[in-house]
Parts: structure tokens; C-alpha cells; sequence
């Protein structure tokens, strides 16, 4: 029976709770008739050896009952597992009638156990069946009392109030046969029994009905308390499992990321402490030749995090991809999201944007844990400590210094959030700086993915049964060769006047790259300009479209390539100005064209593919 008891599992997760929990109530029920039936067989076992002073007929009467009202209607429980909507009425009419025929053959032993099935009732939570079984039961338990004058055996307390003082009573076999010598009044007897024995049992027995009903309605409003609790629970668990697919798309998963580009290797993995979490990683490329790398942590954890996480990402990449300049960019992202910051909350971040043909890194570093450098050379890696910047989201108007660093072939770099660093054991000691270096100079050899989850593994070693308090994020770059400088940079833009100045930033940013003096980049760009109006007015005639501006270098000599999908139109069939006549004399036009010729060595166009292209080049 113990096992039966503790085999028993919570209903309150269940979709229909209180169909569920009927179906326990009714196990239980069932496996407590069966316990009183064991009772009972030990009190017939030891009236049968003169034990119990209980007559043997009265006894194998309630054992016939027993069988019948207890054993039989649990095993028909057990076979249907409590299910079926008769079954708690079948059990609680034959544990009823059995405690009631107890009770009127034993009367004084079994009595208090007429509560047990309102106690039992109780359990099912459901206040009217509880009501209509105190009802039930309190006419049997009348039954029962006046049944057990005539049948049952004997109580003396019925007939101390009506035998005269004095009177001697001689008991031979039993009590009832002993009474008929007397001449007692039984009318009054009957009186005095329900004064004196049924009325204070009666009033014991709705007192305990009253609160077994209390009981059943007050579970009752717990359990649906417990359902709307679920069923939030479970929402807000749904909720959080699709935040946290959201959050993980939002990071690049695919590896390698840059499949065109041989001279890179890079691995990242984010390994959240809760659901979702407020570390991110990211990588893009800015143009074919510029490489962003980035990694921050924000601080607290759960949804409002991962929302600043998510806005964070999104500006840093956006605005990087608009000013390859770290420390300009990091201005204007800090200034976003200091706007209105309410929350306190603030960002660590660390980029960089390498140039993959020459392994140049500018970064900056804006509260963040110092990189990992590993040098091809020494086979070693070292902490690249610089003095970092104010963190992000902290302070409007903040301006970040921006820093340089040189790698060569053969180099990798390692970004972290502190989750590392600060992982703790059950001693709690800090997994720590050099615990990280150490290891990660002892497995120097593994490649990019290997060392980010050698590393997450040795963490997990370290800390043991401790649960993991903080977000994990790395992300590791090898830089493998150096890409040629003749390789082609494009971008893609509206052709509409607004674009103008993109495309000139675009032309400048790339020609820095160089060390382009700045009057060589104006006159550039002024050519630049030319072609792309001319684009615009004519090639589109003010509709919408598209343009393509390449830029190649080979040996010093680039070469700037439009091209455009608008109809055909060639810029050069203009006539060219005469010069030698005044401003007045000359026709309209031309100017422009005559100047991009003078700017450029050479320009070309032609029509292939259903596409308009120009080719301009100079020599820097």
C-alpha cells in the first residue's frame, strides 16, 4: 500500500487537472478500503482466538460485508486505473455501507471511522459531492445507531440513565439477553440515546464534514490557482524557447561564414547561461577586402538583455558598414544607445576590422576583457593589454580611441566575454586569466573550433556541479594568408542623387586604404560624381535602379567600374568644350566629361549584357 501512496505524481502540470486528480482520488480511496479491510480481517483473527471479546457471528458478518463492500469494488478501481466517472460513487457507496453495517454490529469500536470517507472526499475537490456525501452518511450513521439497539451488539451507556439506581445486572452471554430480566422503559432508552450518544457523535461528525468541505472547495480554487500558474508557465516557457531561436538566427551559425575567402578561418559559439542571453559575437564583411570581428556582453541576463543585445548588434554592424572608422563608429553606436537609457544597462564590447590584404587590425576596445593574441613566430599566445575605452550605453558624447595592430600569417585571435574568466567551482575559485592562457599555450596546435570548445570543455571541467552563472561567448580568428592587392572591391547602390556622397565615401575610404593624398581623392571623386549624375539623369532618367561601383588595384593603377542597368548611354559621345573660346561663346555641356578625361589616364565604355560600363583608371 506504501508504494501505491508514493507512486502517486503530481496532477497540477496535467491538461485536465481536475479529471486527473479524480483519477488519484480514487487510487487512494481505493487502496484505503483496502487497508481497512486488512483491519478488520486482524480483528476477526483475534476474536476468533478469544482475543477480542467480540461475538463470533457479529464478526463473520462484517467480514462477509468486508469482502463484498471493500475488496471487491477496489479491484474493479485498480482494473479501470480510477478512470470512469461511476467509480468514485461505487467506492464511497460500498465503503459507506460497510463502516454503517460495522457500526451497527460493533457499535462502540467503530464509530470515529465514519468520518474516514468525508475525510476521503475531501481529496477529490469538489465541494457538492462532499456535501451530498455528509448527507449520505449521516442518515446511515441514524440508520446504523438505531439498528444496533435491537441487532448490534449492546453499548450499557444506552440504559445508565433508565435502570434504577442499585440494580444488579448479572451478564451470562451477552448484554441484550441480561436486559430482558429488567423492566426498562424503552421509549425512553431511546430518548436517552439519541440525547446522550448520537446527537455529541453527530455534532463531532458535521463538525469535521464542515471542514472536509471547506477543504474540498479551497482545493478546489488551488487547483485552478495551479492550472492558470501552468498554463503562464508553460507560455512564458514557449515565449522564451522562441526569444531564444530568434536570438541564436541572429548570430552567424554557418562555418565557415566567408566560404570565398581562404585567407581567414573563424569559429564562434555563444553558450547561454539561461534561455536566452546577453553576449553576442558577430562577423561581416564591410567590403571584399575589410574583415569586422566583434564581441560584447551586456549586463544582466534574461529578455531584458537579450533586447539590448539585439539592438546593440544591430547598430554596431549597421554603422560599421557606414564608417570603417572603429572609433567614429563606437561614438555614434554609444550615443544611440545612451539616448533614453532608463534601465542602467550598459555594454562591453571589443572590435576590430581587419584588412585582409595586408593583416592590419584597427579596434577598439570599450570596457572589454583584452583579446588573445596567438603569434605564428613564437607559438605562444599573449593577452593584448591596452588601457580600454568607457564602456558603451554609459555616457553620451564619449569618444573612443582606437588602436592598431599588425598580424601576419600563421596569427589567430581570440574574443571572450567573462563568463570564461569568471566561471567558479565549488571552491569558488575564479577559472581565471591564466588559467585560460595556460591552457590555450598548451593546445596551441588545435585549430579554431577545437580551441573554442577544448576551452568551453576545460571551463565545464573546472567548475564541477556548479551551475553556470553566466553567459559563455567566444569567437577565434586565423588569419592564413595575405590577399593580392589587385583583388576587386564593389558595392552596390541607388542610383539617385542622395547616394552621391555613400559612393564618394565609399571612393575615400577605399583610397585611404592606400595612403591616397587628399587632392588626388577630390579630383577622384569629382569624376566620380560626374559619371554617377550621368548615370542618373540618363541612363535611369530619374526611375529607380541600381548601380555598381568597382575598384581594383594593380600595381598602383586602379580602376574604378561602373555599371548600371539603365538604357543604353554613353557619357563620351558628348562633344568636348572648346576650350579656347570664352565661357559666353561655348555651348552648354561637355564641361564635366572634358574634366573626368583630364582627371583619369584613361576612360572607356562599353555595352555588354544588357548593361551600361565605364571604365576609368589612373595611376597613383
Amino acid at each position: 500500500m506504501k508504494r501505491q501512496f508514493n507512486e502517486f505524481k503530481s496532477v497540477f502540470a496535467s491538461e485536465n487537472l481536475l479529471k486527473e486528480n479524480e483519477e488519484h482520488a480514487n487510487i487512494v480511496t481505493a487502496s484505503t478500503m483496502i487497508n481497512i479491510f486488512w483491519i478488520f480481517l486482524i480483528t476477526w483473527i483475534l476474536t476468533y482466538f478469544n482475543v477480542f471479546k467480540i461475538g463470533m457471528q457479529t464478526m463473520n458478518i462484517v467480514m462477509i460485508g468486508c469482502i463484498s463492500l471493500l475488496i471487491i469494488p477496489s479491484i474493479i478501481c485498480y482494473k479501470n486505473k480510477g478512470k470512469g466517472k461511476w467509480i468514485k460513487h461505487m467506492l464511497f457507496i460500498s465503503f459507506t455501507l460497510l463502516l454503517a453495517l460495522a457500526d451497527a454490529m460493533l457499535k462502540y469500536n467503530v464509530t470515529l471511522i465514519m468520518t474516514l470517507p468525508i475525510i476521503l472526499a475531501a481529496r477529490y475537490y469538489n465541494k457538492k459531492f462532499t456535501i451530498l456525501l455528509s448527507v449520505f452518511i449521516t442518515c446511515l450513521f441514524a440508520i446504523s445507531t438505531f439498528i444496533s439497539i435491537n441487532v448490534g451488539q449492546q453499548d450499557l451507556n444506552s440504559y445508565n440513565l433508565i435502570i434504577p439506581k442499585g440494580t444488579t445486572i448479572t451478564i451470562d452471554n451477552t448484554l441484550r439477553e441480561s436486559i430482558t430480566s429488567i423492566d426498562v422503559d424503552n421509549t425512553q432508552r431511546l430518548i436517552n440515546i439519541f440525547i446522550h450518544l448520537f446527537l455529541p457523535k453527530l455534532l463531532i461528525f458535521n463538525i469535521i464534514a464542515f471542514a472536509c468541505v471547506q477543504i474540498s472547495q479551497s482545493g478546489k480554487n488551488m487547483i485552478k490557482k495551479q492550472k492558470e500558474i501552468t498554463q503562464t508557465s508553460e507560455r512564458i516557457d514557449t515565449e522564451l524557447n522562441l526569444a531564444s531561436s530568434i536570438q541564436k538566427s541572429m548570430l552567424p551559425s554557418i562555418f565557415p561564414p566567408f566560404p570565398s575567402h581562404d585567407e581567414i578561418d573563424i569559429y564562434a559559439s555563444m553558450f547561454p547561461a539561461k534561455e536566452i542571453g546577453g553576449d553576442f559575437y558577430d562577423m561581416f564583411l564591410i567590403d571584399d577586402n575589410h574583415l569586422a570581428i566583434c564581441i560584447a556582453d551586456v549586463t544582466g541576463k534574461g529578455i531584458p538583455a537579450s533586447l539590448v543585445m539585439m539592438i546593440s548588434k544591430i547598430l554596431i554592424k549597421n554603422v560599421s558598414k557606414i564608417d570603417m572608422d572603429v572609433s567614429k563608429s563606437f561614438t555614434r553606436v554609444n550615443n544611440m544607445l545612451s539616448e533614453d537609457n532608463k534601465t542602467d544597462i550598459f555594454i562591453t564590447s571589443w572590435i576590430g576590422i581587419l584588412d585582409l590584404r595586408n593583416g592590419k587590425i584597427e579596434y577598439v576596445n570599450a570596457g572589454h576583457n583584452p583579446p588573445l593574441i596567438y603569434s605564428n613566430k613564437t607559438g605562444k599566445y599573449t593577452y593584448l593589454k591596452t588601457k580600454p575605452n568607457f564602456v558603451l550605453a554609459g555616457m553620451k558624447d564619449t569618444k573612443y580611441n582606437k588602436g592598431e595592430l599588425q598580424i601576419e600569417p600563421g596569427d589567430k585571435i581570440l574574443l571572450y566575454t567573462d563568463g570564461v574568466i569568471e566561471a567558479t567551482n565549488t571552491q569558488n575559485e575564479l577559472y581565471g586569466e591564466d588559467r585560460l592562457i595556460n591552457y590555450l599555450n598548451e593546445h596551441s596546435n588545435l585549430d579554431v573550433k577545437e580551441t573554442i570548445m577544448g576551452i568551453k570543455n576545460d571551463v565545464d571541467s573546472f567548475v564541477g556541479t556548479m551551475e553556470q552563472f553566466d553567459d559563455i561567448t567566444m569567437l577565434e580568428l586565423l588569419y592564413k594568408e595575405k590577399r593580392e592587392d589587385n583583388s576587386l572591391i564593389t558595392k552596390e547602390f541607388d542610383a539617385k542623387k542622395d547616394e552621391l556622397l555613400n559612393i564618394q565615401n565609399f571612393v575615400s575610404e577605399t583610397l585611404n586604404i592606400y595612403d591616397c593624398n587628399k587632392k588626388t581623392i577630390t579630383q577622384i571623386n569629382l569624376a566620380i560624381e560626374e559619371i554617377f549624375i550621368n548615370i542618373v539623369n540618363y541612363a535611369y532618367k530619374d526611375k529607380k535602379g541600381k548601380c555598381t561601383l568597382g575598384i581594383k588595384n594593380e600595381n598602383n593603377t586602379f580602376s574604378f567600374i561602373f555599371e548600371d542597368n539603365g538604357i543604353p548611354f554613353n557619357p563620351l559621345d558628348n562633344n568636348l568644350p572648346d576650350t579656347t573660346l570664352s565661357a559666353k561663346e561655348r555651348q552648354v555641356g561637355g564641361l564635366g566629361i572634358f574634366l573626368t578625361k583630364k582627371v583619369m589616364d584613361n576612360v572607356e565604355y562599353k555595352y555588354e549584357n544588357n548593361k551600361n560600363i565605364l571604365v576609368m583608371t589612373k595611376k597613383i
